[in-house]
């Protein structure tokens, strides 16, 4: 068994499925990926040696992204989700090219142009009209508060209440549910009230019994999106989409105008995969080259 580090420094282009609520639009976005493939066997007839299976695949990664991403399920984002259908997607058509491996795509930038238009979209799709509750997803006018109750808060995006409300009596069930849920990305919630249960998955459904007091409900996120731990961070509404670029550490920005990539033949130390490289972006993985290099 060996292993095989892979990446895309020219971009690849797919196409990503967005949704808010009702309202659903498509957009061709462009992302570097990176990722290894732990090789446990290949076919010795196509591939003489262990380089020859090394080389096929880094120069052929692109190729095989574009096949998952066709093959990708209809109406599912790939931004927003999690990598391991395209983890193995990527294993199947390394499967057909007589390969057999294990992939771990950990790593996914969009580009600057990409993350503006993905943005300008979602910030367009929340403001269309939804069934997500009162005034356009979030509460901007919340009723005067009925006595003998208390507020659950927070009323913010991304937050849909099952009884469109927010005051509850002592004893009774509340039940939210967070739409939000970031790309590649592990939440956790925690509530100042009794009873509380929480299931996790495309869309967090909290569930818990209302005290004698005000009840916060407190999201925090990390990133899983790349092999660096950054910690928890506080999550508040439609930031969750977003925490795979929230939570790159500075070594793993993406060039932009105020984190420029400007190649002087020097070398410098990949922060992903430890490779050396003289480019603007890793031979091996396709990380961007840190702006404190430059």
């Amino acid at each position: 068994m060996f292993e095989v580090k892979f990446g895309t420094p020219k971009p690849v282009t797919f196409r990503e499925y967005c949704e808010y609520g009702k309202n659903v639009m498509d957009i061709d976005l462009e992302a570097r990926f990176a990722g290894k493939c732990e090789i446990s066997d290949y076919d010795h007839s196509r591939y003489a040696n262990d380089e020859e299976v090394s080389l096929y695949i880094k120069s052929n990664c692109s190729e095989i992204l574009k096949k998952c991403f066709k093959n990708w399920p209809e109406g599912q984002s790939i931004v927003r989700f999690h990598f391991k259908g395209l983890d193995e997607f990527f294993s199947t058509e390394l499967k057909n090219c007589g390969i057999k491996a294990k992939t771990d795509i950990f790593s996914k930038v969009l580009t600057e142009d990409s993350e503006k238009m993905h943005k300008e979209l979602m910030n367009e799709l929340i403001k269309q009209p939804t069934d997500f509750g009162w005034d356009h997803v979030c509460f901007d006018t919340v009723p005067s508060k009925p006595e003998g109750t208390y507020m659950v808060s927070p009323a913010s995006i991304g937050y849909k209440y099952k009884d469109d409300r927010v005051y509850y009596r002592p004893g009774e069930r509340v039940e939210v549910d967070y739409w939000a849920v970031g790309s590649d990305t592990s939440y956790h919630v925690t509530v100042n009230a009794p009873d509380l249960e929480v299931k996790y998955g495309s869309v967090i459904h909290i569930s818990f019994t209302m005290p004698e007091h005000d009840v916060n409900i407190l999201m925090e996120a990390q990133s899983v999106m790349t092999p660096h731990n950054t910690g928890f961070t506080g999550l508040n509404g439609f930031m969750g989409m977003f925490m795979d670029m929230a939570n790159t550490t500075e070594a793993q920005k993406p060039a932009s105008a105020d984190n420029p990539v400007v190649s002087d033949g020097s070398e410098w130390t990949c922060p992903l995969c430890g490779s050396k490289n003289k480019g603007n972006f890793c031979c091996e993985c396709g990380g961007a080259r840190p702006a404190k290099d430059v």
